[in-house]
């Protein structure tokens, strides 16, 4: 590896963190995507406990919990699939070799851009696993919910809302590195390839975060939800 590539990948990790940070630490949290889906999980949570049937929100746990198994599994695969990219590097390293671009692939480089690669889809395996889990705590805590009306109700709602959020979260960070993994592979191109699929998918990612029709339109239900509770604490 060059110190180029060494530069590339430290931007990368740098790049990383600060978008986590900025979606969700910093002062601009609260203007996010992420944000107006913590406020509907809880107003979620808040009609459940007045729901004498809940069936529905069983469902839809159910459903978080499928789409949560199905990315856990992929990122296990494309681990595996690393392993198998190890194994061929003479073949492909001679396929770009002989491309029409000529690449010449250093193998020590190619060993070390394909760790990190695997290190990535391990991390979204256990971050994914873990979502998978705290749905599951969800569903036993929605189930445990007091009946309408009854006491701790609302109490009990808050708790599943909390472990609903939290299980969001760890999905949302695992998805986040099934993004970035697309700049992993721009980087066995060249260094500067890297650096600049890291900047285009940050940019998205952060797009949708901020400016997207998605997070507008949750920030929309999440007003039509605040101006009634405001309205009646004028009365």
């Amino acid at each position: 590896m060059t110190w180029h590539d060494g530069g590339a990948l430290a931007f990368f990790v740098v790049g990383w963190w600060f978008l986590s940070w900025v979606i969700d630490h910093s002062p601009w949290h609260r203007l996010s995507l992420s944000a107006a889906m913590k406020a509907q999980r809880r107003e979620w949570m808040r009609q459940m406990a007045a729901r004498e049937i809940r069936l529905v929100d069983a469902n839809i746990i159910t459903g978080l919990q499928q789409a949560t198994s199905f990315f856990a599994s992929t990122a296990l695969l494309a681990v595996g699939a690393g392993f198998a990219l190890l194994t061929a590097a003479d073949t492909i390293i001679g396929a770009f070799e002989q491309s029409f671009v000529h690449l010449e692939i250093d193998r020590a480089a190619f060993y070390v851009k394909t760790a990190v690669l695997m290190a990535l889809y391990a991390y979204a395996f256990f971050k994914f696993g873990w979502a998978y889990r705290l749905f599951n705590y969800s569903a036993v805590m929605l189930a445990a919910t007091p009946e309408a009306g009854k006491p701790g109700a609302d109490e009990a709602a808050r708790g599943v809302a909390d472990m609903n959020i939290a299980a969001a979260g760890q999905f949302t960070h695992g998805l986040r590195a099934f993004f970035l993994a697309i700049a992993i592979l721009a980087w066995f191109i060249t260094w500067w390839a890297f650096v600049a699929a890291t900047l285009v998918i940050m940019a998205a990612l952060a797009n949708r975060q901020f400016n997207s029709r998605a997070r507008n339109v949750a920030h929309q239900a999440l007003a039509r939800l605040t101006i009634p509770a405001s309205a009646n604490d004028k009365m």
